[in-house]
């Protein structure tokens, strides 16, 4: 049975429209589930996380509190001891004003500014944990600002995309969304992506090395030879047009006209993953490894 959220909530819609624009970007969704809740009386759990952006335990939460203590306890952010990193007055201050200039280009830029100011023994990564949670949208060109220029146009990078080999495609699609500029940071990345943090790193610093050219190669261990793009190409203009070709002969006409060095297994291996059921190892159930 699907449960549901019956809280009534007093305040009009416009003024949690006015409050929604002056709180903190940590209260916000606080003040978003109180909106979904205004609006559906008889509101599903899931659905009110899904509108106000938190996660399920968080709204429950949440929405004791309001039950409890109305807008005031609400409001209130909860410190858990410990666990919880609270700014200092005069360094959140400081730190506020100095991300609203813009002056700093890098948490590592910033981490090192507090220490070097304040003293302030803090980690990198809690650093970088609060400030986005403290202070939301004004870091926002903070993390933009660590993202290479991208020098080529969209067109050209859609147009390698489209080239591109199926797992080069994540790599161009990281370069289309940092030009596009239309997101806070690495973490939209992934989530569009799918990729993981260090191959969205490891993408921008080929990229960084040698441009888009760098990005579109393959990389292999010392024992194994990568098929690239024109040989790619070359498999899916024989297989259109020798589609049963023998396994073995594709093998030896690729190694005379193409990668000498070519072995076998990555053969098999290329065609079972980008060419399943066009040609007689797409359609086996065979493995090497």
């Amino acid at each position: 049975m699907t449960k549901l959220l019956e809280t009534k909530v007093s305040e009009p819609l416009p003024q949690l429209k006015s409050l929604l624009k002056e709180v903190k970007p940590y209260l916000k969704p606080r003040i978003r589930m109180l909106m979904a809740l205004k609006k559906e009386r008889r509101a599903t759990r899931i659905n009110i996380a899904k509108a106000a952006g938190a996660s399920y335990s968080s709204i429950l939460k949440w929405n004791e509190l309001y039950e409890n203590g109305g807008l005031k306890a609400l409001m209130q952010l909860q410190d858990k001891g410990h666990r919880r990193f609270l700014w200092p007055d005069k360094i959140r201050q400081d730190l506020e004003s100095r991300l609203k200039s813009g002056d700093p280009t890098s948490y590592k830029e910033l981490h090192r500014w507090l220490q070097k100011k304040h003293g302030l023994k803090v980690s990198l990564p809690t650093l970088y944990k609060y400030a986005r949670k403290d202070f939301g949208e004004e870091i926002r060109e903070l993390r933009l600002n660590q993202l290479p220029q991208i020098k080529e146009s969209l067109a050209e990078l859609k147009e390698a995309y489209r080239l591109a080999l199926p797992r080069i495609k994540p790599r161009i699609q990281i370069l289309i969304m940092v030009k596009e500029r239309k997101i806070n940071g690495i973490g939209d990345i992934t989530r569009e992506t799918g990729s993981s943090f260090m191959r969205i790193m490891n993408c921008l610093e080929l990229y960084k090395k040698g441009g888009l050219a760098r990005v579109r190669q393959s990389q292999a261990g010392p024992f194994r030879t990568v098929i690239n793009e024109d040989t790619h190409n070359a498999i899916k203009k024989r297989l259109q047009s020798k589609p049963n070709e023998k396994l073995s002969d594709l093998h030896r006409w690729l190694q005379k006209n193409h990668l000498p060095k070519l072995q076998y297994v990555t053969l098999h291996s290329h065609l079972r993953k980008h060419f399943p059921g066009k040609s007689r190892a797409g359609k086996s159930k065979k493995r090497f490894y």
